[in-house]
């Protein structure tokens, strides 16, 4: 059971589902509108959404890059939820290898690590136009993860993968490897050090991703 301290801070870094919320170039845009308005005589309001499992801030099932392995609905609540290490990498690193994940320091027995990195600046500047040079991990990186018994990361990019990597090893190196993972986080108003990660994807059942709700929690 998660116990917090009331007077927590606690930090939502979620980026917001809009209809210029950046999406990967092969998912459809996200498009949030009406579907019913008071305003034109309906008895309510309600809100049509229209998007990718993998749009805005999400997660990605093993069953994503591995067809035999777990799916969202086989994944415990729990994993998403705990102690985490937020760790900073230097802002001109663009793909993150062993070297900077070791200059990190991460202490050994860390199970949820998040990395911000260059990308965070762009959030902060309000930039949502989708880039293909963003900051990602390395396939050596996502061994480095695997061999530290990471059992979850993230990053705040769309994908934790380059652009560019015609081989698409990272992804299934960490989930192939149980590596849960995060995407499409906004940090750029957390500083590094340890928090509670609460990340809560919707309950869609048997899929490969979802949106989520993700919080970082920090004791004073």
């Amino acid at each position: 059971m998660l116990a917090m301290d009331p007077s927590a801070e606690v930090f939502d870094v979620t980026l917001t589902l809009a209809d210029d919320t950046p999406h990967w170039p092969t998912h459809p845009p996200v498009r949030v509108g009406p579907l019913r308005r008071m305003a034109d005589g309906d008895a309510n309001n309600v809100t049509k959404l229209s998007l990718a499992a993998h749009s805005g801030t999400h997660v990605d099932a093993p069953w994503h890059f591995v067809d035999d392995a777990p799916r969202m609905d086989e994944i415990p609540l729990a994993r998403w939820i705990g102690p985490c290490l937020v760790a900073r990498v230097p802002e001109d690193v663009r793909l993150i290898e062993p070297a900077h994940l070791e200059a990190l320091v991460v202490p050994t027995g860390t199970e949820r690590l998040i990395l911000r990195t260059a990308n965070s600046t762009g959030w902060a500047a309000g930039d949502l136009t989708f880039r293909e040079d963003y900051v990602a991990l390395s396939p050596a990186g996502a061994r480095w993860v695997v061999a530290r018994s990471i059992r979850l990361i993230g990053i705040d990019y769309l994908s934790i993968e380059p652009f560019d990597q015609t081989d698409r090893a990272t992804h299934p190196t960490l989930l192939g490897n149980d590596v849960l993972i995060v995407e499409t986080l906004d940090l750029s108003a957390i500083e590094p050090g340890p928090y509670t990660l609460v990340c809560l994807p919707l309950g869609l059942g048997p899929v490969d991703g979802a949106p989520a709700r993700v919080l970082l929690c920090r004791q004073p």
